[in-house]
């Protein structure tokens, strides 16, 4: 099998101090940064949340908190802190990561009016180019780490088997938002139903 490394969204914004911290964010950087140089990758992505100011899916946007319930065409089901702007600290790669070993880079989320939780399609379901990209090239398997493990990453794997790809979330590269562990295994046995494996 031809395989691809996709790295999701491992942003500033992400990371402790950023706008949308996703809790030990940084116990991720080593394993990813380990797989970055195997020589077992065929291409490795980097996916990056690129918004323009007052994005629909930013709370700000709608004079409302942050978390708060939301639903429109490609936005939802909750409203966003501001995070990810095109241009600033928080949008760039954290500096730990070995984004030099990125072939390709996706930016996702960058139209205001839609949300980008996959790497593979808009929430409308515009195509990113992704799996043609991919399937260019006769890759037909992924490993996916990244932030965070219960949105990006997962939106990204389910996209990743619908498109006919072999799809691993590799979870010692990955952080979820959801701190419930109960919540957490019915997140990930939900995943493993649809047909993702899980991997340590």
């Amino acid at each position: 099998m031809s395989k691809a490394l996709l790295v999701v969204d491992v942003q500033n914004d992400f990371y402790s101090g950023g706008a949308l911290a996703v809790p030990e964010a940084d116990k991720i950087n080593p394993k990813i940064n380990s797989l970055l140089v195997k020589d077992e990758y065929k291409k490795v992505i980097g996916t990056q949340d690129w918004h323009p100011k007052n994005h629909k899916s930013f709370a700000s946007t709608h004079d409302k908190e942050p978390f708060s319930e939301y639903e429109a065409e490609g936005i939802g089901p909750i409203l966003w802190p501001d995070h990810c702007v095109q241009q600033t600290k928080g949008a760039k790669f954290n500096n730990e990561i070995y984004t030099k070993n990125f072939d390709l880079i996706i930016r996702k989320g960058y139209n205001p009016e839609i949300d980008s939780y996959s790497a593979f399609q808009e929430n409308d379901g515009t195509s990113l180019g992704l799996a043609f990209y991919l399937k260019g090239l006769n890759i037909d398997e992924v490993d996916i780490v990244g932030l965070a493990l219960d949105v990006c990453v997962k939106y990204t794997a389910e996209d990743a088997l619908k498109n006919g790809f072999e799809t691993n979330i590799i979870l010692e590269g990955s952080k979820g938002i959801e701190q419930d562990s109960n919540k957490f295994k019915e997140i990930l046995n939900n995943m493993k139903e649809k047909g993702i494996n899980i991997k340590e």
